[in-house]
C-alpha cells in the first residue's frame, strides 16, 4: 500500500507546485491592472487585492508542505530586513499615530515580505523566471496601452485631456511611468530566456512599448531612474564582461535601439537626444567599469567621495545653469517643502518617528512648525496637505525615526553586498547578465524613490519585490543556504496559523473594501443633495472600516448638512485624531463657533492660518475669526478690521460684505449698511449667474455637488440680505 501511495503523493505535490507558480504568475499579472470603479482610490483596491490573494497563496504553499510532510522555505540573505522593519513599526507607536493606522501599514509591509519569500522560492528554474517576468511584462504592456488609449481619447481617463487624462489603472501618469521603469530592465531577461523566435519578438515589442510609454509620461524622475539603471548595466558589463555567449540575437540590439529612439521622440524632445543618452551613457559607464575592474575594491571609497561631492556641490538651489530651472519645472520647491516638513517630524521624534503611516496625519501641524523657522520663511506660497513626502527615505525617517532609517540603510547595504557577491560568483555569462538586469531594476527604483514614493504604491512595490525576489532566489546563490525546515507539529502549527491569519486579514481587508464603496456612494449622495441617504451610507462605511478616517470626516459633513451640529462636532473631533486636512480645520472650527466653543475654534483657526493655506481656505478662516470677535468679545471694531482685511484681499467675498452690513445696521449706520448689502447683492447675483451657466456643462458628481452647495448657500444669503435691506429705515 505504501508503494502505491508514494507516487500519488509525489504527483499531487508536483501539481501543487505548478499551481503555486500559475497562481503567483496570475497575481503578478493581474494586480497592477486591478481596480474597481466604485471605490475612491486605485491603490486602495490593489492593497486589498494583495492582502487577500497573498493570503490564498500562503495557504496553498502551506498545503503543499503538508503533502510533502516537510516545508523548506528559503528566507535568503535579506531575512533580517523584514523583522527589522516590523520592529521599527511597533517602536513607532510611541510617536503618537493611532495604533490602527500603524497596524494597517505594518500589515502591508508584512504581506509584501511574504510576497518576496513566495517569489524567491518560486523562481529557481528558467521556466519559472520566464513565467513571472512574462506576466509582469504583459501587465505593464496592457497598463501602458490603456494609458495611451486614454491619452488619445479612445477610452475614458482622468479629468482633462492629453497627458492629464493618462492615468491608466494606476490613477496618475507618474505612478504608471514609475511602474514601467522598474519592470523594464528585469523583463529584458525574457529576450534570451525565451527560446522561440516569435516569443522573443513579442517580448521585444512589449519591452519597446513599455520603454516608449515610460518616457512618454514626461516625468523627469522616471527618466533619471532609467538612465541610472542603464548606467548600472553598462558599468557591470565593464566589470564583468560577458564573453563566449551567443544567446543574444543580433537583431535584438538593433530593434532595441529603434524602440529607444521611438521613446525618445515621444518623451525626450527628439531622436538625437535619445541616441546621445543611449550611446554616451553606455560607453562612458562601460569604460568606467573597465577601469574599476583594474582598481578592484579601491572604487568603493572613490564612489562614496564622488556621491558626497555631488550632494554638496549640486543642492536643489544649485547655480549651475539649467539645474535650477529643471528643479523648479519639476515641482522641486514643493518637494523640498515636503522634505523639510518630514525633517521637522524627525527632529521632534528622532528615535521613533511620528508613527508608521503618520506622515499624512501630522503634515498640517508640522507644516506650521516648519514655516515658523527661518528656513521656512522663504517658502512664501500656499501648498496643500501632502499625503506622501515624495521621498521614501525622508518619509521613513519621519515616520519610524532613527530605528527605521537604520534598518533601511542596513537593508540597502545587504542588497548591495550580497548582490555584488552573487555577480562576482556567477560562472554562467547569461546568469550574470540576468543579475545585472535585475539589479538595474532595483537601481531605477532606489533612485526614483528619492523624488517619489514607489514603496507606497502597490503596483510599483510589486515590480520592485519581483526583481528583488528573483535576484535573491537560490537560482543565483554562490554558496550556502538561508533556509528554514519545518516538519511534524511545527509544520502543522505554522500552516494552521497562516490559514487563520490569512482568513482574518482577508475578512478585515474585504470589509474595508466594502466600507470604501459605501464611502464613495455616500460622497455621491451628498453631492446630489440626498443627505439622509448619504448619512446612512457613511455611517455604514464607518462601521465596517477597520480604521475609519476619511469616512468619519464625510459623515461629519453629512451631519452638518442635516443640521445636527453636536453630532457633526463629535464626528469631526473623532476624525481629527486620525485625519487632519485643511477643510476639516475649517468645518470643525465653524461648528465650534456655532456651539459656543470659542477657545477651541480660535486655536484651530490660528493653526490653520499659520500653515499658509490656499486663498479660499485663508479667507474662510479669517471670516470665522471675525465672527469670533463678535460672538466671543462683542468687539465690533476688531471684527470690522478683520472683515476689511478680507475685502482688501478679495473685494468679492460676499460673506464679509454681509457681516459688515450687519455690524453697521446694529450700530445704527443705516446708509453704510445699505451700501454693504447692495454690494453683497451684486456679488451674489453675478456669482449665481456664473454658477448656473456652469451647470449647463458636463460635470462630474464632485463638481456638480460643489456648485449645488455654493448655489444653495448663495441663494440663502440673498434672501437674508433682501430681508435685511427691507428692515432698514
Amino acid at each position: 500500500m505504501a508503494k502505491k501511495k508514494k507516487p500519488k503523493r509525489q504527483i499531487t505535490s508536483r501539481r501543487l507546485k505548478w499551481g503555486r507558480l500559475v497562481a503567483l504568475s496570475f497575481f503578478v499579472f493581474s494586480m497592477p491592472l486591478f481596480f474597481l470603479p466604485g471605490n475612491t482610490e486605485y491603490g486602495y483596491t490593489k492593497s486589498v487585492y494583495t492582502l487577500t490573494f497573498v493570503s490564498l497563496l500562503l495557504i496553498l504553499w502551506g498545503i503543499e508542505g503538508l503533502f510533502e510532510r516537510r516545508w523548506e522555505v528559503e528566507v535568503t540573505p535579506l531575512w533580517p530586513l523584514l523583522p527589522g522593519l516590523l520592529l521599527a513599526s511597533l517602536v513607532s507607536l510611541a510617536g503618537g499615530t493611532p495604533a490602527c493606522v500603524v497596524l494597517q501599514s505594518a500589515a502591508l509591509l508584512l504581506y509584501f515580505g511574504f510576497l518576496y519569500l513566495l517569489i524567491a522560492n518560486t523562481s529557481q528554474e528558467d521556466y519559472q523566471v520566464t513565467m513571472l517576468l512574462g506576466a509582469l511584462l504583459a501587465s505593464g504592456f496592457l497598463a501602458g496601452l490603456y494609458g495611451l488609449l486614454q491619452y488619445l481619447g479612445v477610452m475614458r481617463g482622468g479629468p482633462g485631456t492629453g497627458l492629464d487624462a493618462l492615468i491608466s489603472t494606476m490613477g496618475n501618469r507618474n505612478y504608471l511611468g514609475g511602474f514601467l521603469s522598474y519592470l523594464l530592465f528585469p523583463a529584458g531577461i525574457l529576450l534570451f530566456r525565451l527560446r522561440r523566435p516569435w516569443a522573443r519578438a513579442l517580448a521585444l515589442v512589449g519591452l519597446g512599448f513599455v520603454l516608449a510609454m515610460a518616457l512618454f509620461v514626461q516625468q523627469t524622475g522616471v527618466r533619471v531612474g532609467l538612465i541610472c539603471g542603464a548606467g548600472f548595466v553598462a558599468l557591470g558589463l565593464g566589470l564583468w564582461p560577458v564573453r563566449g555567449w551567443k544567446g543574444w540575437p543580433w537583431w535584438a540590439g538593433g530593434v532595441g535601439v529603434g524602440f529607444f529612439a521611438l521613446g525618445g521622440v515621444l518623451g525626450l524632445e527628439g531622436l538625437g537626444l535619445a541616441l546621445v543618452y543611449l550611446f554616451a551613457l553606455g560607453g562612458a559607464a562601460f569604460g568606467v567599469g573597465r577601469l574599476v575592474r583594474r582598481l578592484r575594491w579601491a572604487w568603493v571609497p572613490v564612489l562614496a567621495v564622488a556621491l558626497l561631492g555631488l550632494f554638496l556641490v549640486i543642492p536643489p538651489t544649485t547655480p549651475i545653469p539649467g539645474m535650477q530651472r529643471l528643479w523648479e519645472e519639476n515641482a522641486g520647491r514643493v518637494r523640498a517643502w515636503d522634505w523639510w516638513v518630514g525633517y521637522e517630524m524627525w527632529r521632534d521624534h528622532p528615535l521613533t518617528g511620528v508613527g508608521l503611516g503618520g506622515y499624512k496625519i501630522s503634515f498640517v501641524p508640522y507644516k506650521a512648525d516648519f514655516l515658523a523657522t527661518p528656513r521656512g520663511a522663504g517658502y512664501n506660497f500656499p501648498i496643500a496637505r501632502a499625503a506622501q513626502a515624495h521621498n521614501e527615505y525622508v518619509q521613513l525617517a519621519a515616520e519610524t525615526g532613527a530605528v527605521g532609517f537604520l534598518v533601511l540603510l542596513c537593508g540597502i547595504g545587504l542588497v548591495a553586498y550580497w548582490g555584488l557577491r552573487r555577480l562576482a560568483a556567477q560562472g554562467a555569462p547569461e546568469r550574470r547578465l540576468e543579475l545585472l538586469l535585475l539589479g538595474a531594476g532595483l537601481v531605477a527604483t532606489f533612485v526614483h524613490a528619492a523624488v517619489s514614493f514607489p514603496w507606497h504604491l502597490p503596483a510599483s512595490s510589486l515590480a520592485f519585490i519581483t526583481a528583488l525576489g528573483i535576484a535573491f532566489s537560490p537560482r543565483y546563490a554562490p554558496a550556502g543556504s538561508f533556509s528554514i525546515r519545518l516538519k511534524g507539529k511545527a509544520l502543522k502549527a505554522t500552516v494552521a496559523g497562516l490559514a487563520i491569519g490569512g482568513v482574518l486579514v482577508s475578512v478585515i481587508a474585504v470589509r474595508d473594501l466594502v466600507a470604501d464603496r459605501y464611502l464613495f456612494a455616500g460622497q455621491n449622495s451628498l453631492y446630489l443633495g440626498n443627505v439622509p441617504r448619504a448619512k446612512a451610507q457613511l455611517s455604514r462605511a464607518v462601521a465596517l472600516d477597520f480604521c475609519p478616517r476619511l469616512s468619519l470626516y464625510w459623515l461629519g459633513l453629512a451631519k452638518l448638512q442635516a443640521g445636527d451640529l453636536s453630532g457633526a462636532q463629535a464626528t469631526f473631533r473623532a476624525a481629527f485624531k486620525r485625519y487632519k486636512p485643511e477643510p476639516l480645520y475649517l468645518n470643525l472650527a465653524s461648528v465650534d463657533v456655532e456651539l459656543g466653543d470659542f477657545p477651541e475654534a480660535r486655536a484651530l483657526l490660528s493653526e490653520l492660518l499659520s500653515t499658509r493655506p490656499n486663498r479660499e481656505t485663508e479667507l474662510g478662516a479669517r471670516y470665522l475669526l471675525a465672527v469670533l470677535e463678535l460672538k466671543e468679545k462683542r468687539d465690533y471694531v476688531a471684527a470690522e478690521a478683520r472683515l476689511k482685511e478680507i475685502l482688501n484681499i478679495n473685494p468679492r467675498f460676499e460673506r464679509a460684505l454681509i457681516l459688515l452690513g450687519d455690524i453697521a445696521k446694529g450700530t445704527y449706520r443705516y446708509e453704510e449698511a445699505r451700501g454693504y448689502y447692495e454690494r453683497a447683492l451684486g456679488v451674489i447675483d453675478r456669482e449665481i449667474a456664473r454658477l448656473e451657466e456652469r451647470l449647463q456643462r458636463e460635470l462630474s458628481a464632485e463638481e456638480y455637488g460643489a456648485i449645488r452647495g455654493d448655489l444653495t448657500r448663495l441663494r440663502r444669503e440673498r434672501e437674508a440680505v433682501e430681508r435685511s435691506l427691507a428692515e432698514l429705515p
